[in-house]
Formats: C-alpha cells, sequence, structure tokens
C-alpha cells in the first residue's frame, strides 16, 4: 500500500478501534444483567468501562428523583476523599440550582464546557464547584430511556483541559445512551427486588405479631418492625387516650435514654403526629422544615412518616418513623406502613380485647368468640359440641344447626378422619392442609390442627379442631412466587431481545439485498421469502419479549372502565362474528370511574377476549359481568370484572402456569401475552386471577381499585 493512501486510513483505523472498544464496553455490562448484580456494581462497571475507552480521570453519574425534585450523585470515581463525600451528600434541586448539571437533565442534551473560566455558559455555582473540584473543563451527557431523562454521567481529566472531537462527543453520547438502558433495567430490578423482600418481611412480621395477645409485648413487636421496614432511625408508636383526647407513648425504637420516653403525652391536633390522629390520614414529610401545612416536627428530624392506626373507622394511635436524613422516605415506604399499621391496629384491638376478657368470668368463650381462627369441639360420641364465630363464617354455617349432629353429617371426609383419629385412636394431627370447594368454584385452603380434651382427671372427653383459613396467605405467596419468576425471566428477556436484535437488523438487510441481485431467479426467491418470513416472526417475538421486560409506565386518570371494554370488542368485532361468537353484558351503566390507562387496559381486555375466542372454535358466548367488593377503612373498595367463556378451559396442571413468561399451548404463540396482562395490572394496582374447569369454560377474574373521594356513596352494580 502507498504511504500516503496508508496515512489517510490511520484515522479510519482508530475510529474503528475505538467503536470497537465500546461495542465490547457495551457488551460486557449488558452481559451482568443476566445476573443478580446491585445497581452499584454496575454503575461501577459503566465508570470503568467509561474510563477505559475514553481515557477519563474522574467521573460521576448523577440520577434525577423526580418525585423529589433532585439530582443525586450516586457513584463518583477519580475525585479525592473529601470531594466525593461532599458530592455524594449534596445533591442538586433541580428548580434551584443553575448549573451545568441541572441543565443536562432538564434539557436532556449534552454540554461540553472546555474551560470555565472562559465559558459564558457558566453559572457562579459552576464556577464554585469547578475551583471546590479542581476542575478545568468537563463533558456532560444525559442518560435518557426515550424521551425521559433519569440522569446524567460528567467526566474529565482532573485539571487538564479537555480536547475532545465531535466523533469523541458523539461516541460518548452513543455510550451513554446504552448505559441509560442497562441503568434503567437495573433499577427496575433493584426496585422488584426491593418490594419482594418487603412484602417476604411484611409476611414474617405479621406471623411474628400475630402470635402474641400481651399488649405490651406486641406493641413493641410492631414498634420494631415497623423500624425494620422502612430503615427509619427512630421509630414511636403513640396509642390515643378517647378521654383526654391525648396521644401516649407507648412503645419506642432507636432513641437515646430520655427521648420519647413512655408515657409521654402530645395533644391531638399538635405537629404532624397529631394532625394525623386528628384527621385519620397519613403524612409523608420528606423536608420537616418546608412542611406544606406549617406542621412542626421533633428536633433534629429531617424527615418523617406518621400514618394511623384504624380499627373499625376508629383511630387507635399513630406509628410515626423519623430520620436525620432528607428524602428518607418513599411513596412505597408509605404504602407498606400503612398495609402493615392496618394489620397491627386489629392486633392492638385485638390484644386489647384479650385483657378484657382475661378479668371477665367467661374469658374462655369470649376468647374462643374473637379468635381469628375455627374453633371446634367433639365430644366423646363425635357430636359436635360447640364451634365459635370463625367456624360458622369459615363453612358457612349456624351453630343453632350444628350443634348435638354428628361430625361426620357436617364436615368433609378429611375432617371427619382427623375427629375419628383423635377419638379412636388417641392421635392427633399437628398440621394438615386440607381443600376445601367453595361458591362459584372457588377453592379454600384450611390448616387444621387438633388437639385432645381432658377432664381434671385426666380422663378423655373429647377432641378440639383449630381451623385456620389459609386462602389469601396462600395467594399471597404464589404472587411473591410469580413476581419474582417474572422479574427474573424479565431481566433475562431483555438481555436477550437486546443481543438479537442487532445481528437481526444485519440479516434482514442482507436478505433483502440478495433478493434484489437474485431478481428472476424464482427458486432462490421461494427461499429468500421463507427467511423473510422467518424473520418477522423474530421480529414479533423480540418486540414480545421486550413488552415483557419493561412495558411503558401507564398515564393514569380517571376513566371508565364500560366505555374502554366496548370500544375493545369493537376492535376485534369482526373475528368475534366470523367465529359466531357473541359478548353479552351484565353490567350497569352507572358503575364508577377508576384510575388507569385506558390504551394499556384496552391491550389487557383484547388479549383476554382473544385468548376466549381461541378457546370456542364453533363458536358460542361470552359473559362479561361486575360487581363491587365493599370498602375498608378510607379506602374506596374494588371495581371487580368476569370475563367467561364456555370454551376448553384449562387443565389444572397448567392452571398455575398460564402466567409464566413463554408457557403457551398453542404452536404458533410466544407464550408473552398474559405474562404482559400480569404486568400491566400490576403497575395499576390491579389484580388478574383465573378460574377454569377442562372442558367447561374459563373465568378471568380483574380487580380494579377504586378512589373514591369524599362524600362518594357506594353505587352497587
Amino acid at each position: 500500500m502507498p504511504k500516503k493512501q496508508a496515512g489517510r486510513d490511520l484515522p479510519y483505523l482508530s475510529d474503528l478501534k475505538t467503536k470497537d472498544k465500546l461495542l465490547s464496553s457495551i457488551h460486557k455490562i449488558s452481559s451482568l444483567l443476566t445476573r443478580p448484580i446491585s445497581l452499584d456494581t454496575i454503575l461501577t462497571s459503566i465508570v470503568k468501562e467509561s474510563s477505559l475507552v475514553f481515557g477519563f480521570t474522574r467521573l460521576a453519574i448523577f440520577l434525577a428523583d423526580k418525585d423529589r425534585g433532585l439530582l443525586e450523585c450516586r457513584y463518583i470515581h477519580g475525585f479525592n476523599p473529601q470531594d466525593s463525600e461532599r458530592a455524594l451528600r449534596f445533591p442538586y434541586r433541580l428548580d434551584d440550582h443553575d448549573c451545568v448539571e441541572t441543565r443536562v437533565a432538564g434539557l436532556g442534551k449534552t454540554i461540553f464546557v472546555k474551560d470555565y473560566l472562559t465559558d459564558p455558559r457558566a453559572t457562579p455555582i459552576d464556577l464554585k464547584v469547578s475551583r471546590i473540584m479542581g476542575r478545568v473543563s468537563t463533558i456532560a451527557v444525559p442518560l435518557k430511556i426515550k424521551r425521559d431523562i433519569i440522569g446524567l454521567i460528567t467526566a474529565d481529566k482532573d485539571d487538564i483541559r479537555l480536547k475532545l472531537t465531535r466523533k469523541d462527543i458523539d461516541a460518548f453520547s452513543t455510550f451513554a445512551n446504552q448505559a441509560s438502558i442497562i441503568i434503567e433495567n437495573a433499577r427496575l430490578q433493584e426496585q422488584n427486588q426491593k418490594k419482594i423482600k418487603q412484602l417476604l418481611t411484611l409476611q414474617e412480621i405479621g406471623k411474628k405479631a400475630s402470635s402474641t395477645f400481651n399488649l405490651e409485648k406486641l406493641l413493641n413487636v410492631i414498634t420494631a418492625s415497623a423500624f425494620k421496614l422502612t430503615k427509619a432511625s427512630g421509630c414511636i408508636l403513640f396509642l390515643l387516650d378517647e378521654d383526654s383526647k391525648q396521644l401516649q407513648v407507648a412503645s419506642r425504637k432507636g432513641y437515646e435514654q430520655g427521648e420519647g420516653e413512655p408515657g409521654s403525652r402530645l395533644k391531638v391536633g399538635e405537629g404532624i403526629v397529631g394532625w394525623v390522629a386528628q384527621s385519620g390520614v397519613p403524612a409523608l414529610v420528606n423536608e420537616v422544615r418546608q412542611e406544606a401545612r406549617g406542621l412542626e416536627g421533633r428536633a433534629g428530624v429531617a424527615a418523617q412518616l406518621a400514618v394511623p392506626l384504624i380499627s373499625e373507622k376508629r383511630v387507635l394511635g399513630v406509628l410515626n418513623v423519623e430520620s436525620g436524613k432528607k428524602g428518607a422516605f418513599s411513596e412505597d415506604d408509605l404504602k407498606l406502613l400503612m398495609i402493615f399499621a392496618g394489620h397491627a391496629a386489629s392486633l392492638i384491638k385485638n390484644a386489647r380485647l384479650y385483657g378484657q376478657v382475661m378479668t371477665e368470668r367467661n374469658f374462655r368463650e369470649n376468647i374462643l368468640e374473637s379468635s381469628p381462627n375455627g374453633v371446634v369441639s367433639i365430644d366423646l360420641k363425635k357430636e359436635i359440641s360447640s364451634i365459635n364465630r370463625r367456624t360458622e363464617e369459615i363453612f358457612g354455617l349456624k351453630r343453632t344447626d350444628v350443634l348435638g349432629r354428628k361430625a361426620d353429617d357436617v364436615f368433609a371426609e378429611d375432617i371427619a378422619r382427623i375427629i375419628n383419629l383423635a377419638l379412636d385412636n388417641h392421635s392427633v394431627v399437628d398440621y394438615q392442609e386440607i381443600s376445601k370447594s367453595g361458591r362459584e368454584g372457588s377453592t379454600a385452603i384450611l390448616g387444621i390442627t387438633s388437639s385432645l380434651l381432658r377432664n381434671h382427671q385426666r380422663n378423655l372427653i373429647g377432641a378440639m379442631l383449630i381451623i385456620r383459613d389459609l386462602t389469601e396467605e396462600k395467594k399471597t405467596e404464589e404472587l411473591i412466587r410469580r413476581m419474582d419468576r417474572l422479574t427474573s425471566l424479565g431481566q433475562l428477556s431483555a438481555g436477550i431481545a437486546h443481543e438479537i436484535r442487532n445481528p437481526l437488523t444485519s440479516i434482514n438487510f442482507n436478505v433483502r439485498l440478495l433478493a434484489k441481485k437474485l431478481v428472476g431467479a424464482d427458486a432462490a426467491q421461494g427461499l429468500i421469502d421463507d427467511t423473510l418470513e422467518g424473520i418477522d416472526r423474530i421480529k414479533t417475538l423480540v418486540k414480545g419479549m421486550l413488552d415483557f421486560a419493561k412495558p411503558s409506565l401507564p398515564c393514569l386518570k380517571s376513566d371508565s372502565l364500560l366505555r374502554v371494554l366496548k370500544n375493545s370488542i369493537a376492535l376485534i368485532d369482526s373475528q368475534l362474528k366470523n367465529k359466531d361468537i357473541e359478548v353479552v353484558f351484565d353490567l350497569n351503566e352507572n358503575f364508577p370511574e377508576v384510575i388507569f390507562d385506558s390504551h394499556q387496559i384496552q391491550q389487557v381486555l383484547v388479549n383476554l377476549l382473544l385468548n376466549s375466542l381461541e378457546a370456542m372454535p364453533r363458536g358460542g358466548r361470552i359473559g362479561i359481568t361486575s360487581t363491587i367488593e365493599p370498602a375498608h377503612g378510607k379506602q374506596g373498595g374494588q371495581v371487580v370484572l368476569y370475563c367467561t367463556d364456555a370454551g376448553t378451559g384449562i387443565s389444572r396442571e397448567n392452571l398455575s402456569k398460564i402466567f409464566n413468561p413463554f408457557f403457551t399451548t398453542k404452536p404458533e404463540g410466544t407464550g408473552l401475552g398474559l405474562s404482559i396482562v400480569h404486568k400491566i395490572l400490576e403497575q395499576h394496582n390491579a389484580t388478574v386471577d383465573v378460574v377454569s374447569e377442562e372442558g367447561r369454560g374459563t373465568t378471568f377474574i380483574l380487580k380494579f381499585p377504586i378512589h373514591r373521594t369524599e362524600g362518594e356513596k357506594d353505587v352497587s352494580l
């Protein structure tokens, strides 16, 4: 090769080398997402790879918290310890601080400052920070997901002026765009793992708290649990004294001696805690000094979260957590603490009731009647001698109808066998789970324990069963397992989809180019057409995988489910007519509006209707009905939609798998439809369940929360 030609090729070869490094770095970071790695590890890898490719000596990654209006430095590399600590401790306020970082976060455009002293865009804040950090120039590149700016990367070379070409800036921007996707996926994975961990912790705490009726011990468990759930620096549980209208400290965690001592009092309406007790509304204050209502917090407290303890529409007290760090608590912490507070209020009420019952002569009967579990006693004749209220609720019985009757005539074979085992063989069951058929084809899961009843002379006089309804608990466990599976498979799907997309684009381009060159070759054209058809199917699958891994955030607003339902049916009307399928409504025109994204919910409804359509190849009817589940406390209840077909049904072994990604019984299916349905409804705080009998049909049950305003009345469907 001539020397001149080789010289002209050097920049081109250098660009290729940089591009290869860039692609290698992106691939290396992307591969981390297929393993359970923390966001901090991802950020560390991004910084390491950008230093390797672009030669920067100092970098910082900022992430935007738009709910709190902050731009927080989440990772910093190459700075001295003092500068690093300052950057991590003091975030920028997006609305108040005018500097390079907040401008990039606000406008979503790259800013390259060659020299802070001569650049007219440099603000006083920029000059102050550059002087403290010893920074001459810098480049700041936004991290974006579509149009949403999630943060930025800044980079420099200590006190050396950066010399970046347009190609260098474009390459760094390309790297940042790919890093944005990786960071957002890692952040979603971290959030989902945190939710699952919190739900498991909440379940564990609920079991621990439910095991004691000692009020003092229970209050200490509740306080310690709230402290653990929210990672607060301090927690105080206040109980309301109805007579004096004052709140009294009943338990505390995380305070020095003398702070919030048990017995200390606070007036209802006074400060943040008093306001919560008076209004029955939770308060999340992430900057106590700037509290909008002018309510006072405790001295030295920067952030405070207080939730009411409500039982049967009465405020029993307030659970208050605090932190010395601004913005310490999130909306997720508020939701979780509200769920826990509702459970804690019931436990406190039950514990108080237990204390009262212990002072009364007939406390044994009252304990049984107040028990959250069913209790049945049977005498030696195997006749029912007593049942409590919870047993009546579980089995739909009236004690007047069953007392004195043979247990075999009242209870199913599984329970009768446990009774016979106790009375005939004097053998007890420590714990056994059984299934009980309920109304409308539902199944209840019961946990049963048996014991022998003896008199003072230790003679056998009968047997006792303790029955616990585990149905909701089992549903929660299944939901947690399902969320865990969806999270793991979602992250894996995203990685696989991104790996497939790039080579698939090249294959598609090359095949189309080959088709143009082989015009007139009929045999080859047939093969090319088959290849292009296969590529389109792969594209559809990749799109489905990406939709499942990261569905777009819903645009929530109050709307009519009935309207969206009718629009969904209209979309597939021609398919319904072709299959001779009729959709029959049994809905009230005036049922309440709910808050949702109409486009996403329409996708859910169309997906379910198409499933019903495919399950009825010979035609038939799809029935759509609705009810309202009543409100609990100050919540607005739920709108429940039932979509029922008379199709082929789902086999028992497949019923628990239908929401799993990639599970399908259709030859041409991707198995992502119902997974996406589940994920969309999860983002709406809605749920989906299914009841099916093979050969008889299937019913999908959708539940949407109602956000009711003050004074709005219940409406029945």
